[in-house]
């Protein structure tokens, strides 16, 4: 499933829950992983060009403990923005994911989605996989996948049936909106219950779940309430503009869910 994938690495808190995640991802068919470190050009005080061997043999480190564990994996540094380099490197490894930390560095990032994560929720055209600081890894007990029944739903879709065979429970879930009658809201839930069925007979083995609500704030408590390990979600929003960014709702729960998020392009 990702045969190569890209570590984002900051030397952060967030940095063991992630080499714990992308030993887990073995399970996932990982055979190799890019370990990237980018010298941010974004701050006035960025590290400097000259700090560039210090951070190649930090990364050299984490190099060796990968292959003590017979995963291979090889670490650069870039200069740039890093949400764009780490993009960009993904690509040309041929990186199926990127698998990154979901805060930022200062206190005021953590209280929020850093911005490095954001920049890469809104510029990845791959799968892109946010471990919060709480992940250890391992075999996932719960995934959530979070879908609305549209095309942009599809990807998300798709990986979550490639996920469901390696975890433990599978949920499917879709949130309809506050409806202004009684019956307009009896038939969107229905319409929400018949696209999940769907889904589970063409998946197998998953519960579905069909509320009403505020798609954002039900997807993160019920992955709370469930103990998900990971809400998989679609990328893009359904309207033209949201289209051209990251989805407000998808933005949403990468920012609040306490839990891993893997966020699919369309």
């Amino acid at each position: 499933m990702f045969e190569r994938v890209l570590m984002a690495v900051d030397f952060s808190s967030s940095l063991a829950p992630l080499v714990s995640r992308a030993k887990a991802l073995v399970s996932f068919g990982c055979e190799r992983v890019e370990l990237v470190h980018v010298l941010s050009t974004r701050y006035p005080h960025a590290p400097a060009e000259s700090h560039r061997e210090h951070y190649q043999s930090r990364l050299d480190e984490i190099v060796s403990s990968f292959a003590a564990d017979g995963l291979e994996a090889k670490g650069s540094v870039r200069v740039g923005e890093p949400g764009r380099e780490l993009v960009k490197a993904a690509g040309e490894a041929g990186c199926g994911l990127i698998l990154a930390g979901k805060r930022g560095r200062s206190r005021f990032k953590e209280a929020l989605l850093g911005s490095t994560a954001l920049d890469l929720a809104r510029l990845t055209d791959r799968p892109l996989w946010l471990e919060p600081d709480s992940g250890k890894g391992g075999k996932l007990g719960c995934v959530l996948l979070a879908t609305d029944g549209s095309e942009a739903a599809a990807g998300a879709e798709k990986m979550f049936a490639s996920i469901t065979p390696l975890a433990g429970r599978a949920i499917a879930m879709e949130v309809v909106g506050t409806a202004d009658g009684e019956d307009e809201g009896r038939i969107e839930l229905d319409d929400a219950r018949r696209g999940l069925d769907e889904l589970a007979a063409k998946t197998g083995g998953i519960e579905t779940r069909a509320v009403e609500g505020y798609p954002a704030t039900e997807i993160v408590k019920a992955a709370e309430a469930e103990g998900a390990d990971l809400i998989v979600i679609g990328k893009r929003g359904r309207s033209k503009i949201e289209r051209l960014l990251l989805g407000s709702v998808a933005e949403t729960v990468c920012r609040t869910a306490k839990c891993a998020v893997l966020l699919v392009p369309a």
